[in-house]
């Protein structure tokens, strides 16, 4: 995935940056409901669950609803998923070309 971007970024001469969403897994919704155990040492009350309100890093569940709210955001602004690489996404707008890997 890398490897086609700076490819295409070559060959079209066109200008190269990077964006690190740090935060992105915690401003996920959950698609569904999850629930967890309180870590070891944080117990307040013994056998305590507690019901996520939002998405968890390095869980599936979290991985999953990041990528699709991820996705509905490109939608909204427009971006084309690429058929090849689904982590790929472009855009032409104004007579800009912008390609996104994820």
């Amino acid at each position: 995935m890398t490897r086609l971007v700076c490819a295409v970024t070559a060959v079209w001469n066109l200008c190269l940056w990077q964006v690190d969403f740090v935060s992105a897994f915690l401003n996920s919704n959950n698609a569904f409901e999850v629930y967890m155990k309180q870590p070891r040492g944080f117990e307040e009350r013994r056998d305590n669950m507690w019901r996520l309100q939002k998405t968890l890093y390095r869980t599936m569940q979290g991985t999953h609803d990041c990528a699709q709210n991820l996705d509905k955001t490109f939608k909204g602004h427009r971006y084309y998923r690429s058929k090849a690489d689904p982590q790929i996404h472009s855009r032409v707008q104004n007579d800009e070309f912008t390609l996104t890997s994820t």
